[in-house]
């Protein structure tokens, strides 16, 4: 383990009014524990794990201090990426993708390979001056063969795809997104890796549906959706998700509207729109589902 976590573990021990001596009790001897907090020593999983359940907390919740207070840098590294595709920052955009090409072409890792398709995708939609030559085949492939051979997946392959899924074709947007769901089942009790698999599961959703201006075309997907229908269902949005609740309701009636159930999928995303209303949000409900109810009926 990384020998400054040492000064973090000292400042949590001094907020906390904890001695080194009470600290290293049952876990290690104190001399070792001093050593780590000055940075003298390294430690080992096992005892990091004995120190923090003395002071009731996990690893997340030291990492975030130790990060003073911000998420992680893979947190941070998404963040920032998606903080500049929604502000239409194409400078920005060009920049970490730039930073995730070099760092690859450094250390020959592929997941900074990665990243830096998963910007070129927010960058392809951001900047009308960018050159879209089509990303090619073979980092595709790459990307899905790197998906499929990943036996769990966690927050970064849930985020990395979400970002990605833009680049494939349907039949392989359904088959990642089942891998994706049943890969991720051991974190399903992880709020963060939870939100990020009902992510996944609602723009596989968006993206069988089909752009709003192909609504009257013929639909194939049906079997699919319902399929991915279960699946939020099975991971049960809580209550307090209201968002994600009204957003489910809205993609319901989209559904049985693109699948010619005109009047009862109106019905459901007029109901999306008053419960937001009703919450006092009418921007959302204005800007968002209005104008997309109005774009597919």
């Amino acid at each position: 383990m990384v020998v400054e976590y040492g000064k973090t573990l000292r400042v949590i021990r001094k907020q906390k009014g904890i001695t080194l001596k009470k600290l290293a009790d049952g876990v290690c001897s104190v001399s070792f524990l001093s050593k780590f907090e000055r940075g003298d020593s390294d430690i080992t999983l096992g005892l990091m794990t004995g120190i923090l359940e003395k002071l009731m907390m996990n690893f997340d919740e030291f990492l975030y201090i130790h990060h003073d207070f911000l998420p992680d840098k893979l947190e941070q590294f998404f963040k920032i990426s998606s903080t500049a595709y929604l502000n239409r920052d194409a400078k920005l955009l060009k920049h970490l993708k730039n930073g995730q090409l070099k760092k690859w072409k450094q250390y020959g890792v592929e997941t900074y390979h990665f990243n830096a398709l998963l910007i070129e995708v927010y960058e392809s939609i951001v900047d009308k001056d960018y050159i879209n030559e089509g990303v090619q085949e073979k980092d595709i492939r790459l990307l899905s063969d790197y998906l499929f051979r990943v036996e769990v997946w966690g927050y970064y392959e849930l985020t990395l795809y979400n970002g990605t899924l833009l680049l494939l074709q349907p039949d392989m947007v359904i088959m990642l997104s089942r891998t994706a769901y049943e890969k991720s089942a051991r974190f399903r009790d992880y709020n963060k890796v939870n939100d990020a698999i009902t992510s996944v599961l609602f723009n596989t959703f968006i993206f069988l549906l089909g752009p709003v201006n192909r609504f009257h075309e013929e639909f194939s997907y049906q079997k699919e959706i319902s399929e991915f229908i279960s699946y939020l269902e099975t991971i049960t949005i809580p209550e307090s998700n209201l968002t994600e609740r009204v957003n489910l309701l809205q993609l319901k009636g989209a559904y049985d509207i693109r699948t010619g159930n005109k009047e009862e999928g109106t019905a459901k995303i007029k109901q999306a729109i008053k419960l937001l209303n009703d919450l006092n949000s009418t921007r959302m409900a204005k800007n968002n589902i209005e104008q997309y109810l109005l774009q597919i009926i």
